[in-house]
């Protein structure tokens, strides 16, 4: 028995794409094959100090993990729209918040770890982007790809937006961001950090883990920072009681960044 489907089935059998076939044509750009992965991070003189960019540096220099450097400015190339990022020979980007997942390393002190991540980061984070002393001197390294007014434009979006997160998770600045309070914060983090260092070679003990990444990479950004603070003063003043930290600094560096470390030696006063 005939059905209304009938007509319509027929007629679809007779559109079939076999007879028109298809015709393939090759795509215009085809990615280069890369022999193993590469990272891409902030351009900096000698090695990054874009704090997030070195913390994994760093990281994957004391896990040994093989791969090569690429600078860039464009953060909108990672899957956050954050630098750094881990480009895969398979063509897979692994964006900096799961990059660790592909580390082998060590435990590493959770108190210590919160304290540097609340004491020193927001202070490396005021100084590059908030303090109009640093927003002047690291525009060009963050922003350096754009024209002057957007740049302008992109600057102060982003200044606002962490002056209000520095706000946000740091109640006691109160109603008007404080530079002073946030840099006394990193000081006091430093004196701990001080103390739990003694005379170890590295925060984590024998082998560098993800709290040395951490600290190493804010104290290189103050000291390699183009501008003074009340941070790096502390640090390069003569006979400071903070200089086994420009000395862990160092020592990482000439460890595990090899020919690069006489280029990225701290501005020392």
């Amino acid at each position: 028995m005939a059905t209304p489907e009938a007509p319509l089935r027929e007629i679809l059998k007779s559109l079939s794409f076999t007879q028109f076939p298809l015709c393939h044509i090759d795509p215009f750009y085809t990615p280069a094959v890369i022999p193993r992965p590469q990272l891409f991070v902030y351009p900096s003189p000698g090695i990054t100090s874009d704090v997030e960019c070195l913390r994994i540096l760093a990281l994957l220099k004391f896990a040994n993990y093989e791969f090569d450097l690429r600078y860039t400015n464009e953060p909108n190339s990672s899957p956050n729209a954050q630098l750094p990022y881990l480009l895969l020979p398979d063509g897979t980007a692994i964006d900096n918040q799961h990059i660790e997942d592909h580390l082998s390393l060590g435990e590493s002190s959770m108190a210590y770890y919160s304290l540097a991540k609340h004491g020193l980061v927001p202070a490396t984070e005021y100084l590059v982007w908030v303090d109009p002393v640093g927003v002047s001197a690291f525009g060009d390294k963050y922003l350096g790809g754009y024209s002057v007014v957007v740049r302008w434009a992109l600057g102060w979006v982003v200044s606002e937006r962490v002056a209000k997160k520095l706000q946000t998770g740091m109640p006691e600045y109160g109603a008007a961001l404080d530079g002073d309070v946030v840099y006394e914060n990193a000081v006091r983090a430093m004196d701990s950090l001080l103390v739990f260092l003694g005379d170890r070679m590295f925060l984590d003990g024998e082998a560098p883990g993800r709290l040395d990444a951490l600290v190493f990479a804010c104290l290189n950004a103050f000291l390699e920072a183009p501008v003074k603070s009340p941070v790096r003063t502390l640090l390069t003043l003569k006979d400071s009681k903070y200089r086994p930290l420009v000395d862990y600094v160092l020592r990482i560096i000439s460890s595990y960044f090899g020919e690069k470390a006489d280029s990225v030696e701290p501005r020392v006063a």
